[in-house]
């Protein structure tokens, strides 16, 4: 049988009071929960998309996806609001769901109408991350992580947009004149 020294049993007491005193004010701060915006509560009560029987098989593959993202989506906020991930983790999973619901559709119109939701969720989440920041409640970083998707959705909404007005073609000169 192992016996523990005093000496050994008080250092491990320690630590264990250094981590916790360490780790308080994370801790508290998490507790504290950021609130969230309406939109973005509106993005994770989303149904799943129904898969069909005579989807074609990509279609069902970009559904799957949609669907493990969004309840992944559900999962990592319900282990935010228990302290048990950090922000930047729902940020990533927001990015990936925002991406295979783009994915789930073809004609540049749908896609700019979804861009556009999506670019309507992170303006409202970063008026929101901002006035957290100052309270001490989120990090710069976070708030920049969330500038940077939310500019890279706006380059994709103008080059969707874009696509949608192509130049008529001009008439080539034929080789017989």
């Amino acid at each position: 049988m192992r016996t523990t020294d005093t000496k050994q049993g008080w250092s491990c007491a320690l630590a264990v009071l250094v981590w916790l005193t360490w780790s308080q004010p994370y801790l508290e701060a998490q507790q504290r929960e950021l609130k969230f915006s309406p939109k973005v509560l509106e993005v994770l009560n989303m149904p799943l998309v129904e898969l069909k029987p005579d989807d074609p098989p990509l279609l069902r593959l970009k559904k799957e996806r949609f669907n493990a993202a969004l309840s992944e989506a559900k999962a990592r906020f319900d282990l935010y609001k228990r302290g048990l991930t950090k922000l930047p983790d729902l940020i990533d999973v927001g990015e990936r769901l925002f991406g295979a619901e783009v994915d789930l559709y073809d004609t540049p119109q749908e896609k700019a109408r979804v861009i556009q939701r999506h670019l309507d969720v992170y303006n409202e989440a970063e008026a929101n991350l901002e006035k957290q920041v100052k309270e001490g409640l989120a990090t710069r970083a976070d708030l920049e992580r969330l500038r940077y998707n939310k500019a890279s959705l706006e380059i994709e909404l103008y080059n969707v947009r874009n696509s949608q007005v192509q130049p008529a073609p001009t008439p080539a000169a034929s080789p017989a004149q």
